[in-house]
């Protein structure tokens, strides 16, 4: 119990901390900036009908009108109160509002989604400048989100990292720039291709594979590189909550939660971000309409209260969905309803976590309703249940841990594992053994040789490196006369290798490689009654020499291929071979894809640690 309460409290401190990201308080004046306004104007005004200055243009005019409604309302400023989404009218038609509502209207006055008619936040441009990139070249124009006194005197409801940042920039390529004509004629450019694209630390700099922002983000320079265009960039990391809410929310899709629930689990909507600054920079660069590079109607809904003409959209799709972010893709098609997915979540590999949640089930309850075997009794207050349950649950089953560290009992999967695998070896199955991080950090099929069937054979060489293997004892291997491979073993595991056999054509041998050919050598090797003359060499099946008392003497998988042969009452001569990577073919699999690999296909899984563990434990006893 104090691990857990450890840990649950580490875990409550992540959720309740809000990291100091991009904070309005740091907003410098702009008559204090080092480069200044260029021009002193502007960019937006409250009459978006009016010309607005242009540092770049030579027939900008100055405005002065600044707007004087701040960008944030603080929280005990809600203004009418919503009609809640939850809960059936009362009988004047309006009833209380949702915590999470409450918020969302103090984010968003005015409601509209977030967004009144001409709310438009003004912007100042500051410079622009080349831009190479491993894509293309573009130019990069910066903005500066204006000040105001009202909104430095309140603090974000979500926390000092949250909401929009203030220094939203454009980009383009160079060699066709997206600018039309301001207050001519002929009018702004129409149908322009913009995509508007909300920062993701996350994904962007740590390459993080749990969402599909920085593959949009590059599928829409490409665009724009070939087609023309230009991406808005904001800073609105995880949807608006900010970097240390997302990592907080992060935490919680970690143990099931989907990205729509972990939002409002922690009191916040669903998306929290703001567009106002769009209005003002589409018209700094002359931009009259758009084709939004987006899959998500709500966007395109925000933006047209915003007085943004959109005039179609263009899909960002990403090709493929990968184990870590195809449950965020399908949470964003079936609960906001983005579009244009087509058939490409269903030919993408499994999700880690189920889509149904049903293993967080605990989370969900109704507050009234106790669970039935609450996992930390002693912390059920202000939300430590659901803390304590997190830690066992990664405790239990982390989907990244990468490799295997044996705890302070001896064991890494339990003993359970163990006995679950012996008890498979001697049904005939195979089974997932992998080894230490620190050795090879590997993963083998595993199974009684005496039990082999050319089938498990053909099972076998499918899903691995193909080089089968067989762990002998020593002395079993002099009798048959297999001698080592080499004098002298430069192998850096020290991998006893003999010289390869094959059955001899007597038993019905042809070739030597196919499943069933290799699955008559291995019988043979197994058969206690065999001589050394039923085989040749070379062959096609690897004898390879176990130390004595097995993997408490070497932590191999040679050794851990006869234990659980003995241990299952088969032969003490053990199949195995190393399982390569689906996700990554040219490598072999590692432990977190192991654990989902076994999940789909039924293999029990364990580890050498566990295996040595429980012979001294079933050992000790005897």
């Amino acid at each position: 119990m104090p691990v857990i309460f450890q840990n649950s409290l580490a875990l409550m401190s992540l959720l309740m901390s809000v990291a100091i990201v991009q904070s309005f308080a740091s907003l410098s004046p702009s008559s204090k900036a080092p480069w200044g306004t260029r021009g002193g104007a502007h960019v937006a005004t409250n009459d978006l009908s009016e010309s607005t200055s242009l540092a770049m243009s030579k027939d900008r005019r100055k405005s002065n009108s600044v707007p004087s409604s701040p960008i944030l309302h603080s929280l005990n400023e809600y203004g009418d109160l919503p009609r809640s989404k939850n809960a059936q009218d009362g009988a004047n038609g309006v009833t209380k509002p949702s915590d999470g509502e409450m918020l969302e209207n103090a984010i968003f006055p005015g409601g509209g989604g977030g967004f009144s008619d001409g709310s438009a936040t003004p912007v100042t441009f500051v410079a622009e400048t080349n831009l190479p990139t491993d894509i293309g070249h573009f130019r990069l124009r910066a903005y500066r989100v204006e000040e105001f006194e009202q909104a430095l005197a309140s603090s974000n409801p979500l926390g000092p990292g949250a909401g929009l940042g203030p220094e939203p920039c454009v980009i383009f390529a160079s060699d066709k720039p997206p600018f039309g004509n301001r207050g001519g004629e002929r009018g702004g450019a129409k149908a322009v291709p913009i995509r508007i694209h909300d920062q993701c630390f996350t994904s962007e700099v740590f390459r993080s594979r749990r969402c599909d922002c920085k593959e949009q983000l590059n599928m829409a320079l490409s665009y724009i590189r070939e087609n023309g265009g230009a991406i808005i960039y904001l800073q609105q990391e995880g949807r608006g909550i900010g970097l240390a809410n997302k990592i907080a929310a992060y935490s919680l899709q970690d143990v099931g939660l989907d990205t729509v629930d972990a939002n409002t689990h922690l009191g916040f909507p669903e998306d929290c971000r703001t567009y106002g600054v769009v209005p003002s920079i589409l018209k700094d660069m002359g931009i009259d309409s758009i084709q939004l590079m987006t899959n998500n109607p709500r966007k395109v809904e925000r933006l047209s209260s915003l007085g943004v003409d959109v005039v179609g959209t263009v899909p960002m799709v990403v090709p493929t969905a990968n184990p870590y972010n195809k449950k965020y893709l399908e949470t964003k098609q079936k609960r906001m309803r983005h579009a244009n997915f087509g058939s490409m979540l269903e030919a993408s590999p499994n999700a880690i976590m189920s889509a149904d949640d049903s293993h967080v089930e605990f989370m969900l309850r109704e507050a009234n309703v106790p669970p039935e075997e609450p996992l930390a009794e002693e912390y059920i207050n202000d939300g430590e249940e659901m803390a304590a349950n997190a830690v066992t649950v990664a405790l239990m089953d982390d989907p990244y841990q990468s490799g295997v560290v044996a705890s302070d009992d001896g064991y890494c999967f339990g003993r359970k594992s163990v006995e679950e695998a012996i008890a498979a070896v001697a049904r005939g199955e195979l089974i997932v053994v992998v080894d230490d991080e620190s050795r090879e950090n590997e993963g083998d099929f595993i199974m009684a040789a005496d039990l082999c069937t050319p089938e498990k054979m053909a099972e076998f060489i499918r899903y691995s490196s193909g080089v089968i293997c067989i762990g002998m004892e020593g002395h079993r291997m002099d009798e048959l006369e297999l001698p080592a491979m080499v004098v002298d073993n430069e192998d850096p595991k020290e991998t006893a290798f003999s010289v390869t056999v094959d059955a001899t054509e007597e038993h019905g041998i042809t070739t030597g490689i196919s499943a069933r050919d290799r699955c008559i050598t291995s019988k043979m090797l197994a058969n206690g009654d065999a001589k050394a003359s039923d085989f040749h060499r070379p062959g096609h099946i690897f004898p390879l020499r176990a130390k004595e008392n097995g993997v408490l003497t070497r932590d191999g998988h040679t050794e851990a291929a006869v234990d659980f042969a003995r241990l299952a009452g088969s032969s003490p001569a053990g199949l195995l071979c190393e399982i390569v990577s689906e996700e990554h073919p040219t490598e072999m699999a590692r432990l977190p894809e192991l654990k989902r690999f076994c999940k789909r296909h039924g293999y029990v899984l364990t580890s050498i640690a566990d295996l040595q563990q429980y012979r001294r434990d079933t050992e000790n006893e005897a």
